[in-house]
């Protein structure tokens, strides 16, 4: 008697995990049936954003539904990234955003771990950062620059899209190798930091040549140097820090924006966004769209993309460490 219970028991459990496994690969099989939701962790007008809706406008015929784009600002990206880890993950809330989001677990308590809990739809495109000033400063160059900086310790300001933004701790890493101190004060936005420093609200920044190229061409904003390698090709121009030999080690600084879902995502959703974002990465009109806002379009796979994470996770947290940058 004893044992037909328990095999009863048995039998009804693994009926149950059967339909729930089915109803997970029918609403696979399904999607997309509604609107994908695009999560941008930081305010509108910044790089993410930009690249954000780019991105959704030539995804959504792709998966014949509306993709929109919705701005989450707030706590360093951390509230954005949180409402996707928290979301229902079936694929229809998605997370647009770029490479500081790998060191959220290290700056401050999260209910996350970037790495653990999310997965690559794709890699964007990669770009470099520019130092720009106020246009009405009298600094015409990076020497000029980090010579009144040195002089004047705690007198000059720098903006960011927060505490833990790239801008943030691009610049926190140059003060700390370059024995420079700048006082920092965070905005919600790369968009709004581009603004203070032409209304001169802050004298400084540097962020993503998405964001600060057309500031920099309008001269709203005078551009020193930028932070690649090499010289960006469209800002030729401009120096970057590295070869002006002003930074003890040397100075090199890029970013990413990249695509991603929960882990918990079923394979066959993540499979389906993956195929239409290599698509649409793979329109040569898309990489002509990326080179005009200062970013080389990604040849990374997903795979690829996923592996290289842990790794600039570990650069970063080192960042953190040697600057000693804390979130409040």
């Amino acid at each position: 008697m004893m044992r037909r219970v328990f095999l009863g028991g048995a039998s009804r459990a693994f009926a149950m995990m059967a339909l729930a496994f089915w109803a997970v690969s029918a609403a696979a099989a399904d999607f997309p049936d509604r609107v994908v939701r695009v999560v941008v962790p930081q305010g509108p007008g910044g790089g993410t954003d930009l690249v954000a809706r780019l991105i959704a406008q030539r995804l959504s015929p792709r998966l014949g539904q509306p993709v929109i784009v919705d701005n989450k600002p707030g706590g360093g990206t951390q509230l954005g990234t949180e409402y996707v880890a928290n979301a229902p993950a079936d694929g229809y809330t998605v997370l647009m955003t770029a490479s500081p989001v790998v060191l959220l677990p290290y700056l401050r308590k999260t209910r996350f771990d970037f790495i653990r809990d999310f997965v690559p739809i794709g890699q964007v495109g990669v770009g470099n950062f520019a130092l720009v000033v106020n246009p009405k400063l009298p600094f015409r160059t990076t020497e000029e620059f980090f010579k009144a900086v040195r002089a004047n310790p705690g007198k000059y300001t720098f903006g960011s899209a927060g505490v833990g933004s790239a801008g943030h701790l691009a610049l926190e890493l140059l003060k700390a190798r370059a024995d420079m101190d700048l006082v920092h004060v965070p905005y919600r936005s790369a968009g709004e930091v581009a603004t203070a420093v032409a209304s001169g609200q802050v004298d400084s920044s540097i962020d993503n040549l998405t964001t600060e190229k057309p500031q920099i061409d309008a001269q709203n904003v005078r551009g020193l140097a930028t932070t690649g390698q090499d010289r960006d090709p469209g800002l030729a121009t401009l120096p970057t820090i590295n070869e002006l030999k002003l930074v003890p080690g040397g100075y090199v600084m890029t970013y990413w924006y990249g695509m991603f879902v929960s882990t918990r995502t079923p394979a066959p959703v993540v499979d389906r966004l993956r195929r239409d974002f290599a698509v649409v990465m793979s329109d040569p009109g898309m990489a002509e769209q990326l080179r005009k806002m200062s970013l080389v379009p990604s040849t990374f796979s997903a795979e690829a993309f996923g592996t290289s994470l842990a790794e600039e996770a570990s650069m970063w947290r080192r960042v953190i460490s040697d600057a000693r940058i804390e979130m409040p």
